[in-house]
Order: structure tokens, then C-alpha cells, then sequence
């Protein structure tokens, strides 16, 4: 790895010390290179020998370079106004050897603004009053991400043998396409926030909202078939959007010789895909429960509905009824039940969500958010007396759930050397019971009562 980086600054004040100025500029480069070797020859004459020519088999060598570079330009200017109006302006410009020249280069600028309101003299009743700051802010900026393989914008080639003339023979054939298009993933965050303080800054706190958009996420889309085994390149094709506030509040004081402060936060987030591989069930990437589909937040839960555990009589009409009212297909009547296999007493129903009358995954729908929690939040106790102090930190939080079907903790399938949990076994169904929380003990083979439903989504919170 190679580093190079120069900064320059300079800083002044004008116009009688109320107009602050300060700018910075600077360069840097950053270098990667990788060198492998690697030469084996078998059937070594002695242990003690540690040199290719101590064996007399056969021998293998290979070996690659590998390497990207990344130079970039950044200046920065503030400026403030009787420390009452602060301006950052920043300029950060990357070129990245992963990318052809035609997207070499990628701008990425951010401003910030602040203003100290408790520094105008319409606000001085206020501070007489116990106001000890307030300031607004106002931010937005952008940067760049290049992680991609350092070769994916060109096509690249791979040794293969063929045929010709009945003979072997050894040839090129391409391992990659090329994605000339390949560029910068861009992230664009915009923030408003106020930062308050009363009775000499003993009760303070922030409010703030932030938007991040990540355009042109760089990744796989499916590819047609006529490629074959050659593989495609990541693309420019993505984007999510996280949404939320924060907000922190405070009391720190001093009694005597007794210092004491009490802090409190909470963040909110809310993350969205707005853009991937299509909004039907086409463009879903599946990873078990978990899903990324456009339009829905990032690895959402994605699963069957459970209607109830089947226990009596009445239950067992309504699946007969299922039955009865199934579809038609060349004139014959559909097995509505086919995928999981037909449910008797003790087992789970799953609601037909799509409504054609046949119960299997196409009832999958998207049950929560996963499990990135929407709220997290946090207290902070802290007290200090003659050189003593201690502090408590307290964390949580709400809104994510998961996927958990675990067979010691809340499955009901049985099975030679398997264990089961004494709430499942006390809590499933027999013959005779009607307020069963968990289904009937099947063979661990039986998937009717394991398959991924919301009747094992837990609470994370």
C-alpha cells in the first residue's frame, strides 16, 4: 500500500474580527498493489529438503497482479459572521482506476449553515429568561462509494481448453463482460436540526431529521442465458432511502461537591428500496425469511399468514370447505393443500392470501420490516463525589422482529436423539384439547407445521 497526502490551510479574521474566514485544500493518493506467486512440486526425496528441485514430480506454478489507485482533490471553506452565522462549504473530487475514463470521476460537495438565534437581539427576552443557546442547522452533502471488483468495467479472459483436430488445446475464452457504464454509488444526506440549552446549558438537547438516499447501488441483475458461464458485472441499478429524526435531551447540575447529569436519546429509521429489480415477485431476491424487494424495506420478512392451529371440529369444516370450493383445472378438481400436504387436527392453517383457492408460497406476503429495529433509544446516569463516580448506561430497543423456528426452543417436530422444549410439549395439541398454543409432536419429516410463517415471528424488542 502506497499514501500520499499534502493539506494546506489558511485562516484570518476581517472586517474589525467579525467575519471569520478559513480555507483548506489538500490532495491525496492512495495505492494498492498485490503481487502472488505460488510454485509446488510433488513427491519431496526428504522432509529436510525445502527447495523445488528436493522433489522429482510433477510441478505447478501460477501467479497475479492486482491493482487500483484512487487520487482525490478536497477543499473546504467556512466562513462565519460574528460567530452568529456560520457557512461550510466542502468540494471532495475522487478518481477512481476501477472506472473507464468517461466515469472516472466523481464530484461530491456538501454545505452546512448554522445559525445561533440566541445571538439576535430579538431573542434577548428569552435569555433573560433561561435560554442559553439555540441554534439551527442545516446541512446537505454527498459521497462516493467505488466497491467493485478492480477490474469489472473491463472484459476479462480466462485459460480453457478446447477441441480442434481431435487434439486438446489450450485457448482464452472470456470470464467477465465488460460494464463500460460501471461509476461512482453516490449517497446524498440532508439534515435540519436545533440545538437547544436553557439555565445555563443545565437542560440541553438536539432535535434532529435526516433523509440519505444511496443512488446507483451497485449491484448483481440477473442475466439471460446466451451468456452461458460467463459472468455479468455489477451495475449502477439501486436505491434506498433511510428516513428518521434523533433526538437526545439532558439535565447535567452540580450540588456541592456532587455532580450528577441525567441523558437521554432516541433515534427512529425507516428504510425503504425505491429502486431494484421491479416491483412484482420477479425482481424478489430471496435468503430465506428475509427478502430485498423493491419498494419494501431492506431484508423484510417474507412469509406465510397462519390462520390458527386446527383443534375441533368446526376447524376441520373449514378445511373441507377449502377442499370442497377448490379450483378447477382440465376439468378436474385442484388439491388445495399439494404443497404442505392436507391439515388434520394439531396442525397449522395457512390463510390463502391470493384468494385462488389453492394454499402454497404465492401466499407469502411481507409480514414486518425484519429485523432493523425502527426505534432505539438509550439512558445515561452519571454521578461523580470527591473523586468517586459512577455511571449506568441503559439501551434498548423497539420494532424489529424475526424469523425463529428452533428445534429446542419452539418447534414441535420430534425425532430420534431430538429434544423438545417443556412449554412446546405442554402447550401443543392432543386429541381433546381445544386452547393448544403450539401444534401437534410430528416426525421432524412433516413440514406441514414448520414452514416459514408468521406463527414464528418473535419480537425483538
Amino acid at each position: 500500500r502506497y499514501f500520499n497526502d499534502i493539506v494546506g490551510k489558511y485562516e484570518n479574521r476581517f472586517s474589525k474580527d467579525r467575519l471569520g474566514f478559513t480555507i483548506m485544500f489538500g490532495a491525496s493518493q492512495e495505492k494498492y498493489v498485490e503481487n502472488n506467486f505460488k510454485a509446488k512440486k510433488y513427491d519431496l526425496i526428504d522432509m529436510g529438503l525445502g527447495v523445488i528441485d528436493g522433489a522429482t514430480g510433477e510441478s505447478e506454478t501460477s501467479g497475479n497482479l492486482s491493482e487500483w489507485v484512487m487520487r482525490s482533490y478536497f477543499s473546504r471553506i467556512n466562513l462565519d459572521w460574528q460567530n452568529k452565522y456560520l457557512l461550510e462549504l466542502n468540494l471532495r473530487v475522487d478518481n477512481s482506476s476501477r472506472f473507464l475514463p468517461d466515469n472516472r470521476t466523481g464530484y461530491f460537495p456538501s454545505a452546512s449553515f448554522a445559525w445561533r438565534l440566541d445571538q439576535e437581539n430579538f431573542m434577548k427576552g428569552l435569555v433573560d429568561k433561561g435560554l442559553s443557546n439555540l441554534k439551527l442547522r442545516l446541512s446537505y452533502g454527498s459521497l462516493g462509494n467505488n466497491s467493485v471488483g478492480n477490474y469489472d468495467a473491463l472484459s476479462t479472459y480466462k485459460s480453457d481448453m478446447y477441441t480442434l483436430n481431435n487434439s486438446l488445446v489450450l485457448g482464452m475464452i472470456p470470464s467477465v463482460l465488460a460494464n463500460a457504464n460501471l461509476s461512482w454509488e453516490s449517497t446524498y444526506i440532508s439534515n435540519i436540526g436545533l440545538d437547544f440549552g436553557f439555565l445555563n446549558n443545565r437542560l440541553s438537547g438536539t432535535l434532529e431529521f435526516f433523509n440519505k438516499k444511496t443512488k446507483d447501488i451497485l449491484i448483481n441483475l440477473p442475466a439471460p442465458d446466451v451468456h452461458g458461464l460467463t459472468s455479468i458485472p455489477k451495475q449502477n441499478s439501486a436505491t434506498v432511502v433511510n428516513k428518521g429524526f434523533e433526538l437526545s435531551l439532558g439535565w447535567n447540575d452540580k450540588v456541592g461537591e456532587l455532580s450528577y447529569g441525567i441523558n437521554g436519546n432516541l433515534t427512529f429509521v425507516k428504510n425503504k428500496i425505491e429502486k431494484y429489480k421491479g416491483l412484482d415477485k420477479g425482481g424478489i431476491d430471496y435468503n430465506g425469511a428475509t427478502i430485498l424487494w423493491e419498494g419494501h424495506p431492506i431484508n423484510c420478512l417474507y412469509l406465510l399468514r397462519c390462520d390458527r392451529i386446527i383443534q375441533t371440529d368446526e376447524d376441520l369444516a373449514l378445511v373441507q370447505s377449502i377442499i370442497d370450493n377448490a379450483p378447477l383445472v382440465n376439468g378436474k378438481k385442484v388439491d388445495p393443500f399439494a404443497a404442505f400436504g392436507t391439515p388434520q387436527k394439531g396442525d397449522l392453517l395457512y390463510k390463502d392470501l391470493n384468494g385462488d383457492g389453492i394454499i402454497n408460497l404465492e401466499d407469502r406476503e411481507v409480514v414486518s420490516d425484519g429485523a432493523n429495529p425502527k426505534f432505539q433509544f438509550g439512558l445515561n446516569l452519571n454521578a461523580s463525589y470527591k473523586g468517586f463516580d459512577l455511571s449506568v448506561l441503559l439501551q434498548g430497543q423497539a420494532g424489529a422482529q424475526a424469523y425463529w423456528e428452533n428445534s429446542l426452543s419452539n418447534s414441535s417436530s420430534a425425532g430420534l436423539g431430538r429434544q423438545l422444549n417443556k412449554n412446546v410439549v405442554e402447550g401443543r395439541w392432543y386429541e381433546g384439547r381445544t386452547d393448544a398454543v403450539y401444534p401437534r409432536l410430528l416426525s421432524s419429516d412433516i413440514k406441514i407445521n414448520t414452514q416459514m410463517s408468521d406463527f414464528y415471528l418473535v419480537d425483538l424488542s
